[in-house]
């Protein structure tokens, strides 16, 4: 492997995406995790909805 110095990765180009289009990626992100963050808190609710259907089945079941 060739030696990678600092010299070399200075003189690298990174392109990047103009600003306009990077504030437009950073907004989508955030809409994106907001959605996940919702879908967090449904999939919570909806495991502890299962958890009291289950502990309900099993009490019903000991009381016949």
């Amino acid at each position: 492997m060739v030696k990678i110095n600092q010299a070399t990765v200075r003189a690298t180009p990174i392109p990047l995406p103009p600003l306009a289009e990077q504030f437009r990626i950073v907004a989508r992100v955030d809409e994106l995790m907001g959605l996940l963050d919702e879908l967090e808190e449904r999939l919570t609710a909806t495991q502890a909805t299962q958890t009291a259907f289950v502990a309900a089945a099993a009490v019903h079941h000991l009381d016949n």
